[in-house]
């Protein structure tokens, strides 16, 4: 077979008994830049066919033992030759030699004698009309399967027909079969369930007067299988041609399942969020009631209020129930402004808040604690703080927790730094000790709830590991934000930052920096 990339220009096969009429066939398209090559009966048509795999035929209709009529339909079996070019010479000019060349698969047919000045003109545009065609069934298959790929299929309807042009996919969706085809408006519309129609049916004339669609519908197949599409259509008109409607169908029955799933579990997360904040709130009036109690009764027994106490031990017994009391209660109070800080629903109540006037208020109260006792703590005030709008009780509660973390991982005796920096739209509040230090990474993890530097059971620092997680919780409700610096062997500084007028906080972030 001759190789079609090696050839000058496109080869025709020309089939004639007459070597009269093959010579002048070639005198004339030779020079015009075709190739030719020559046989002169039917059976040795078909053997060139197969061997040069000639881009078009000019094949005689009157030839000895096969006629050109047999040889076309012969040719029209073989590989390639489905699609190649067949031009039909005759001197028959009956209208049933004409309509039997196309019946056998020929493209078009030349009057003999020929027209030879016409000749090379003809067949080069039946070539030209070949290429044409082939790049239109190319391109029809490479649409038909990226639509397939995709999904999606395309629709012509012309509202004065009452048919619509659907693709191959379209046809799929509606169960109407693999192939393009026009297919009855009614029979598409059957297909879309009663509730559904009325919105199809309404957009469609909202779309004939010039709105477009843009909807999802369902449809049934011929399997009962029930698809969710896509539509969206427009209408357009080409020139003075009548206006049409235009436009595609996705199949878009999986995101639509996903989607109620994920509602579905939306709903049940929901649910559970707010069972949860029920229980939180329950478990919290029913904690503490109690705790309250214990605490409140204790403090009376170790101060001795109704009298002394024969045995002292008892004195200390009561002591130490007091404080197992408030250590309770502080995990209590915890557990729910993390439940809360997750859930969104931490409120804050803001106020005029005097900075530096609330921390001296809180190092007071640490100082009393078993914590802060025998502790060296400072307070360092530079630049011009102002009042702030803040929630004075959440303030205190961060710098409480940063005051405890800095004892706990610090040796006793070493003193404790609180500095405030504050200028135009900020404020900074600074706790800083002389501890073990932490790594960047750790330090990460450490604003993350229930999570801590050492998991163990038998760790040397106890804790619930929430400590840091509703400090950052509670600065990002206000706008501001967490930094941690700090390496290992040199101490931590921790600091906050708070702008002067709160915003709702975006998500949790932190910036860790080793020195």
């Amino acid at each position: 077979m001759s190789d079609p990339f090696q050839r000058a220009g496109p080869l025709i096969l020309i089939a004639d008994d007459d070597e009269t009429e093959r010579f002048l066939q070639r005198q004339v398209l030779e020079p015009a830049g075709f190739e030719i090559v020559e046989a002169k009966n039917g059976s040795a048509a078909l053997e060139a066919f197969n061997e040069h795999r000639p881009d078009l035929v000019i094949l005689d209709v009157m030839m000895p033992e096969m006629s050109g009529f047999e040889v076309c339909q012969a040719i029209r079996t073989l590989p390639g030759g489905r699609n190649t070019p067949v031009l039909m010479a005759t001197a028959l000019d009956d209208v049933d030699s004409i309509e039997r060349a196309y019946r056998v698969g020929a493209t078009d047919f030349i009057d003999k004698p020929i027209n030879w000045p016409v000749l090379p003109h003809r067949v080069r545009y039946l070539l030209r009309a070949h290429e044409t065609l082939r790049n239109l069934v190319v391109s029809q298959g490479r649409l038909a399967e990226a639509q397939r790929i995709a999904g999606v299929g395309n629709f012509r309807w012309l509202p004065q027909s009452k048919l619509v042009e659907c693709s191959a996919e379209l046809c799929r969706m509606f169960g109407l079969g693999e192939r393009a085809r026009s297919v009855p408006v009614l029979a598409l519309l059957r297909r879309v369930p009663g509730p559904d129609r009325k919105a199809v049916i309404h957009a469609l004339r909202q779309a004939l007067e010039g709105e477009k669609i843009d909807l999802d519908h369902r449809v049934v197949t011929a399997g009962g299988e029930i698809r969710t599409l896509y539509l969206r259509a427009e209408t357009t008109a080409d020139g003075d041609e009548p206006p049409y409607l235009q436009g595609s169908c996705q199949d878009i029955t999986e995101r639509k399942r996903n989607e109620l799933e994920l509602a579905a579990a939306r709903d049940e997360a929901r649910t559970a969020d707010a069972a949860k904040t029920a229980f939180l709130a329950a478990m919290s009036h029913e904690l503490r009631t109690p705790l309250n109690a214990i605490i409140g009764f204790s403090e009376m027994i170790a101060g001795q209020a109704f009298g002394p106490i024969g045995q002292g031990r008892y004195v200390d017994y009561a002591r130490n129930t007091g404080e197992a009391g408030r250590q309770m209660l502080d995990f209590v109070v915890d557990v729910l402004t993390i439940a809360q800080l997750e859930a969104g629903r931490f409120t804050l109540e803001l106020e005029s808040v005097d900075v530096p006037e609330a921390i001296e208020a809180t190092l007071d109260e640490f100082r009393q604690s078993e914590a802060g006792q025998g502790r060296d703590i400072t307070l360092s005030v530079s630049g011009a703080p102002s009042p702030i709008d803040a929630d004075r009780r959440a303030v205190e509660q961060m710098l409480l927790k940063l005051l405890s973390n800095a004892a706990k991982f610090s040796k006793a005796g070493t003193p404790i730094r609180v500095t405030v920096t504050g200028g135009d739209g900020f404020m900074r509040i600074s706790v800083a000790d002389q501890g073990s230090g932490i790594t960047p990474e750790t330090a990460a993890m450490a604003i993350h709830p229930f999570r801590q530097v050492d998991g163990r059971l038998a760790r040397k620092h106890g804790g619930t590991g929430l400590g840091l997680s509703i400090v950052n919780g509670l600065i990002e409700r206000h706008g501001g934000r967490l930094t941690i610096d700090s390496a290992l062997g040199q101490g931590t500084c921790v600091s906050l930052d708070l702008p002067a007028a709160p915003a709702e906080a975006e998500r949790p972030r932190i910036a860790a920096v080793a020195d």
